[in-house]
């Protein structure tokens, strides 16, 4: 039965797929260049991959992930601080695939104004990628997806994060639980705030929506489009953990260079 269940699933999943591509045509997911159909699913121009900073070339903090040019350390300055003090963060490591920069950043922000939504698949692909090698050892049980804005969720009428999360959840085969979290407040954009202010901000702003049974002693892996400092997923995992989840980690499509600029 369960064998029939699975094989009825993967044939809407690819029904839904084809579906998809009649409205929105292969085309590169960072610079919109139309591209043959791909059996990955994930589209990028030859072009953009030669510009690209994949993180798996980089030197990444073993904890928050963002590139360290010190090849000889397996943290950021920030993690070893925060460490050597004994205030590690919530979360237990976060990846990205790429970095957040001019190659990166055109695709991404029209994907998340609504005006690229095919590009999903794409930033799933690229997920499941560095999230399948990240965490061999300690492979996550569920998969959800840090939740949007209200504001934001009103302007664009759908959720990115939620569909590049239920994305990656199938590429890795795994379990997606939808609103896993909630806002139970609005905050300010973090893109407005400085890394002090943005940890205040997100302060009590995420609340567990599920039953805690649902996590409790499971290890969640978390979605997001974008990690700049962190703090949005440090926060959710503060509240996942503090309703027994074992243990968090993130993955985002791009992380933001600090420690170049």
């Amino acid at each position: 039965m369960n064998t029939n269940n699975n094989a009825l699933k993967n044939f809407i999943a690819g029904a839904a797929d084809r579906v998809s591509l009649l409205f929105y045509p292969p085309a590169c997911a960072f610079c919109g260049s139309v591209m043959p159909r791909s059996e990955t699913g994930v589209y990028i121009c030859p072009d953009c991959m030669s510009k690209l900073r994949f993180c798996v070339n980089e030197n990444c903090c073993s904890v928050c992930g963002v590139p360290v040019p010190d090849h000889s350390s397996e943290l950021c300055p920030e993690c070893f601080n925060r460490r050597t003090a004994g205030h590690p963060p919530h979360y237990n490591r976060i990846v990205s695939a790429c970095v957040y920069d001019d190659a990166a950043k055109g695709g991404i922000l029209r994907y998340k104004s609504g005006a690229e939504s095919g590009s999903a698949a794409t930033f799933a692909g690229l997920i499941a990628a560095v999230a399948g090698s990240a965490f061999t050892k300690t492979k996550p049980d569920l998969v959800g997806a840090v939740p949007p804005r209200r504001q934001r969720m009103l302007q664009l009428g759908f959720d990115q994060c939620h569909a590049v999360a239920k994305l990656t959840a199938r590429r890795l085969g795994l379990p997606y639980v939808k609103n896993m979290l909630t806002r139970s407040r609005d905050s300010r954009k973090q893109t407005e705030l400085s890394g002090s202010e943005r940890r205040t901000n997100l302060s009590g702003a995420f609340e567990l929506n599920v039953p805690p049974d649902k996590i409790r002693g499971r290890s969640i892996l978390l979605i997001d489009d974008v990690k700049t400092t962190g703090s949005t997923i440090d926060e959710c995992a503060r509240v996942l953990k503090e309703r027994g989840a074992a243990r968090v980690y993130g993955a985002s499509v791009a992380i933001t260079d600090f420690l170049g600029e």
